[in-house]
């Protein structure tokens, strides 16, 4: 049996759409040269919060862009699943597995990073909560702090930090 073009070209973008947080950038705001300090592929870790979640974070920024891409990979130690606000059909076209955040918003300032993930459902609580997260730059290396919460109320908090890996080429 032949599959048509128009059909490959379908399953393609639908195999495209589904890959991942590269089709997803985040646009950022501060000034070039604050952004262009940022350029190239970092990763790192988070620590902290409700039952001592922790997990891994990453993002890639290339020279000359303004949009960086990146996600949080969040574990929780209880097993219990991590999941997005926004409905799964949804969540999966930006992510590539379901315990990954989306990065929402990046605004940098100097050596100042500041940012928020996207909503997820909190196990601790059964509720959505929003993260925000500081940071400092220094060389290659940000460390930071983040804030969790959910209705204004403060449900979790701790320590990040990345590295840069490779120069934005």
């Amino acid at each position: 049996m032949r599959a048509s073009i128009p059909g490959l070209l379908a399953a393609v973008l639908t195999l495209a759409a589904c890959s991942g947080a590269q089709f997803s950038p985040v646009q950022l705001q501060g000034d070039p040269m604050s952004i262009s300090a940022l350029a190239g592929s970092w990763a790192g870790e988070y620590s902290g919060g409700a039952g001592g979640r922790a997990g891994s974070l990453s993002f890639n920024l290339r020279s000359g862009s303004d949009s960086l891409y990146g996600d949080v990979t969040m574990t929780d130690p209880t097993g219990q699943a991590i999941r997005a606000a926004d409905a799964a059909e949804i969540h999966r076209t930006h992510v590539q597995s379901p315990q990954q955040l989306r990065i929402d918003f990046v605004a940098v300032h100097a050596d100042s990073v500041r940012g928020t993930l996207e909503p997820y459902m909190s196990p601790d609580c059964n509720c959505v909560v929003g993260t925000t997260f500081l940071g400092q730059r220094s060389g290659n290396e940000i460390k930071g702090t983040f804030q969790t919460r959910s209705g204004g109320q403060l449900r979790a908090q701790g320590t990040w930090a990345v590295k840069r890996t490779a120069s934005g080429g």
